[in-house]
């Protein structure tokens, strides 16, 4: 279970996965270096995933071949390490905020109007807001209006109060605009440029949101 946790190792895994493979076939087909995969197969090995179906003779020493032990494998997800998923979706989160960062400060050297923070009066509690935009910034929403550089990234974290209905509205746009990307990458047939499409939607509790909004 903590092996398969691993995408790495699942990638590794699948290059045996309904047929015979070595080490050094695994690397090419994973794209990954040859020793690391070495250390995986082993591991998998130890750990009755893989075993050996037989040798090839060679110069020196054979070329061990391998084999899943099935062609099928069902990980109940209950089961796995409870860090698993989350250290890969802090990993995730972290090459976003990244990737996105140098993007927009990519476009701000561009952006003549200039970028900052303005924090102005308001007649509300707590007396003052805080915009985000250019020098000529008006205090729009951020969904009604962007008046930013054209960068290619889009980072936002909205929370609203929605009904049961709603959520699966927005649930069912985010699944066709996943599916939409995932359309355009099979049309460029390994063209364009690498991007990362960060989406998530979940309830809050009562406490969460006002915490967040604290």
């Amino acid at each position: 279970m903590a092996l398969l946790a691993h995408e790495r190792v699942r990638r590794v895994l699948g290059a045996f996965l309904g047929r015979e493979q070595t080490v050094a076939g695994a690397a090419r087909e994973a794209q990954l270096d040859v020793r690391v995969v070495h250390r995986d197969v082993q591991a998998l090995r130890r750990a009755g995933l893989l075993t050996v179906q037989r040798e090839q003779t060679r110069a020196g020493r054979p070329v061990k071949v391998y084999r899943a032990c099935a062609d099928d494998l069902f990980i109940d997800a209950r089961r796995l390490p409870p860090q698993a998923q989350e250290t890969q979706a802090a990993a995730l989160d972290s090459l976003f905020h990244h990737a996105a960062g140098r993007e927009f400060h990519r476009a701000l050297s561009d952006f003549a109007p200039g970028w900052g923070l303005r924090v102005y009066a308001t007649p509300d509690a707590p007396g003052f807001a805080v915009l985000e935009g250019p020098r000529t910034a008006r205090p729009l929403s951020a969904l009604d209006e962007w008046q930013g550089p054209p960068a290619r990234m889009l980072s936002g974290a909205p929370t609203a109060r929605l009904t049961g209905e709603q959520v699966v509205e927005v649930q069912r746009d985010l699944i066709l605009l996943m599916r939409k990307v995932e359309a355009f990458h099979a049309a460029n047939a390994g063209g364009g440029q690498p991007t990362l499409l960060r989406l998530g939607l979940a309830p809050l509790t009562e406490d969460e949101f006002r915490r967040l909004h604290r």
